[in-house]
């Protein structure tokens, strides 16, 4: 039987932590770490950082490339790169954050709240990054959704559920009534762990649970049912000035973004966004609804800059939001501008600019090109 070890410290499988396996090189947590440390500068016994021209042994890159590579000299092993050493430092740091936060949920129901709250804003120190030191010109720009390029004008539940039953295959006798307490139950039950352990419930979930749990049935998609109930709920009006913004950016190249907290999915704003012919702006468009996790977490940041081909220290973030904006885009290690159009200056982190208007960030974007 072969007992799989490290190709690093050369440890069994059930002597560590955690065994990365790879067909070439299996790696374990501890030896992560301490790659981690060596390309840091610190001296470790048997490790070191080589400059020789051998490729890395996960992703194929060399030290010419602009990376550096660690071994383990003494059991001479394979060479890993700092990159790769990031991304796996950045797995072990996610799969502690889902850890503690299972192991929370799953204790006494008094205090449960606060103490997840506790518990990932514990866990986003481990996993953010250092912001940009100053404004440089963007490679890329992403924005916050509501109250940022929309404004939402009105909000009627009760006209949403309404337009649901009218499509329904089957009510079950049900009213609008009888579907919006149990809306209100379950937002009862789950809103506040929602709001502290950044876990996104996609309204797509909470309205099969909703309407199964009532007997409600349809002969439409989910995803129909979903964008049925926001067409009939959800009224939006566009931020004065945000088109010409846009335009100015489309003009210099900056490739767009949308990065939203929704319960609904990208693809239901950006049936919102050609409603207000704002959609082809935006080579794509994130909703924590996609991904399961909310903004302030890093992840989603990460996600949407990797889709946009641009490294997050070169991508602006703009959202009206001091936590879910400004400091989400600086744990991540974006530059945050903040859009504060109701007076509320942000306090800690200090954002990299603020803006009250649209005409404002027109103003950012020409003086950052006029300086470089």
């Amino acid at each position: 039987m072969n007992v799989q070890r490290c190709g690093y410290c050369k440890r069994s499988a059930d002597d560590v932590a955690k065994l990365f396996e790879d067909q070439e090189a299996p790696i374990c947590t501890n030896c992560v770490r301490i790659c981690q440390d060596v390309l840091a500068g610190d001296t470790v016994t048997g490790w070191m950082v080589t400059t020789s021209p051998q490729r890395c042994v996960y992703c194929g890159r060399r030290p010419s490339e602009g990376v550096q590579h660690c071994i383990n000299v003494t059991n001479h092993s394979p060479r890993i790169c700092e990159r790769c050493v990031e991304l796996l430092i950045e797995a072990i740091a996610s799969e502690s954050i889902l850890e503690e936060i299972r192991q929370l949920v799953e204790e006494s129901e008094e205090g449960t709240a606060e103490q997840i709250e506790d518990a990932v804003q514990k866990a986003l120190l481990e996993v953010s990054a250092k912001a940009p030191d100053q404004l440089t010109i963007p490679a890329a720009v992403t924005f916050d959704f509501g109250g940022t390029i929309l404004s939402s004008v009105e909000f009627d539940l009760q006209a949403g559920i309404q337009r649901c039953l009218e499509i329904a295959e089957i009510t079950n006798g049900r009213s609008v009534q009888d579907i919006v307490e149990v809306v209100n139950e379950i937002d009862y039950q789950i809103q506040e762990r929602r709001e502290a352990s950044l876990f996104e419930i996609p309204a797509i979930v909470r309205q099969r649970l909703i309407y199964d749990t009532l007997g409600v049935r349809f002969d439409h998609s989910p995803e129909e049912v979903e964008l049925e109930f926001w067409e009939a709920s959800m009224q939006f009006s566009i931020e004065a000035g945000i088109t010409t913004v846009l335009d100015g950016l489309a003009a210099r190249d900056i490739p767009l973004a949308v990065l939203s907290n929704s319960g609904f999915r990208g693809d239901v704003l950006r049936h919102e966004l050609e409603r207000h012919a704002l959609a082809e702006y935006f080579q794509i468009i994130v909703s924590s609804a996609d991904y399961g996790l909310r903004k302030p977490h890093p992840f989603i940041y990460r996600a949407t800059s990797a889709q946009l081909g641009v490294e997050l220290p070169r991508t602006w973030h703009v959202g009206n939001s001091r936590y879910y904006d400004v400091e989400g885009a600086m744990t991540a290690g974006a530059a945050a501008i903040y859009y504060d159009t109701e007076d509320q200056p942000p306090q800690n982190p200090k954002p990299h600019a603020t803006v009250t208007s649209w005409i404002e960030f027109q103003k950012l974007i020409e003086q950052t090109f006029d300086l470089s």
